[in-house]
């Protein structure tokens, strides 16, 4: 069971877990034993002596703000890649080519909301899908495994994402390594390197560079066989992670890098739809940003502006908000105002961690400015913005 390990991923002890057992049991009004029996209850579930049962099970998801695939509490079936599988009544006659392709085009519409309305209208479809899609694994045989391990491997990865985006990095670990065991099942070469990628990005942003790096590196294993967006993805977290160790010049060559192979590259995955040359210039602004050059950062960030995707509203938020901050420490105080609020108005349309850390950073780059009038207009809406 993996009940222990996803409270220790919220580094709470077994009394913060049992307060919060007994908080959602109220919320949901759900009967509870008393405490002591409580904690020996959940003492037994840890260490696998016995199963929750139903009610128990919806109070530890609502706890632990997991799904129950995640609990890894269920009594038969062996694990599939170290994944423990759900309780399904879904029959195997039911895993067809048309059952992937529906669950293929929900995939395509959760990826798609999240783009425009943020990642908390989208993470919880996600979760219960890849639930669903877990148990259908473990009935599968033959050739239907691979592409059910494929499509469940991009909906934890999706899930990772999520989750991530919400600023819940352990659980964006927990999902992206769930998503790495499903792409190592499906044996695809181009999922399994997206997925290193991704943990390679979940770690950066975690402030890892060096477990960042290794990830990155292990994206590019096959790189021969890679299309271009993939390549890019990699070398943009390349350069993450030399920015954040502070190695101008080797960040420098994996930006250009992967400039150079978005815009010359013919062919992409289809796995990284939003991995376009207007992305990847904000990308690498970010990491000019980390490495103290603002006015390179700038000439990205005008450039990927003016051809930003429409689909892609959360990102260009994000964008407008590093615009800001670099304009600002380049010392256009009154650019950088107005770019506050267009990013401002763009978050609150599509709101994410990603884009509050962004604000947070602007916010933080004005406090030393107070003393004018618009940036004191500025600061306030965006501490307004973050309820701080």
């Amino acid at each position: 069971m993996r009940i222990a390990e996803l409270r220790r991923g919220k580094d709470w002890s077994q009394e913060r877990l049992l307060a919060e057992l007994e908080h959602h049991a109220r919320r949901l009004g759900r009967a509870v034993p008393s405490r002591n029996s409580l904690r020996t209850k959940l003492s037994r579930w840890e260490n696998g002596h016995n199963v929750p049962d139903s009610t128990a099970r919806e109070l530890l998801c609502a706890a632990l703000g997991c799904s129950e695939a995640d609990l890894g509490v269920w009594e038969s079936s062996a694990p599939v890649g170290g994944l423990a599988p759900p309780a399904s009544t879904t029959s195997s006659a039911a895993i067809t080519p048309d059952t992937l392709q529906i669950y293929t085009t929900l995939l395509s519409q959760y990826a798609q909301l999240d783009a425009i309305a943020g990642p908390r209208a989208a993470i919880g479809p996600v979760r219960e899908q890849l639930s669903t899609l877990e148990g259908l694994l473990h009935q599968a045989s033959g050739s239907m495994r691979p592409a059910l391990a494929e499509l469940a491997a991009r909906y934890a990865e999706l899930g990772g994402w999520l989750a991530q985006d919400t600023g819940d990095a352990a659980a964006a670990a927990a999902w992206s390594s769930k998503a790495a065991d499903l792409a190592a099942l499906s044996g695809t070469v181009e999922l399994t390197s997206y997925v290193a990628m991704r943990r390679s990005n979940v770690a950066t942003d975690a402030g890892k560079p060096h477990d960042g790096l290794l990830l990155a590196d292990g994206a590019l294993v096959h790189e021969d066989r890679l299309p271009a967006d993939l390549q890019a993805l990699a070398y943009r977290q390349h350069a993450h992670a030399h920015a954040l160790l502070g190695d101008e010049l080797r960040a420098g060559r994996a930006i250009d890098r992967a400039l150079e192979t978005a815009v010359h590259g013919t062919d992409a995955s289809g796995i990284a739809p939003y991995c376009g040359v207007s992305y990847l210039q904000s990308e690498g602004a970010s990491a000019w940003v980390q490495l103290g050059r603002p006015d390179r950062a700038v000439v990205l960030l005008e450039d990927a502006l003016r051809t930003w995707p429409a689909d892609q509203a959360r990102d260009r938020g994000i964008g407008l908000a590093r615009l800001a901050r670099a304009v600002l420490l380049a010392d256009d105080l009154e650019r950088a105002c107005g770019l506050g609020h267009q990013a401002a108005d763009a978050v609150q349309a599509a709101p994410s961690a990603r884009a509050v850390s962004e604000l947070e950073q602007l916010r933080a780059a004005l406090r030393t400015r107070r003393n004018q009038p618009a940036v004191a207009e500025l600061s306030d809406r965006l501490r307004l913005i973050l309820h701080l």
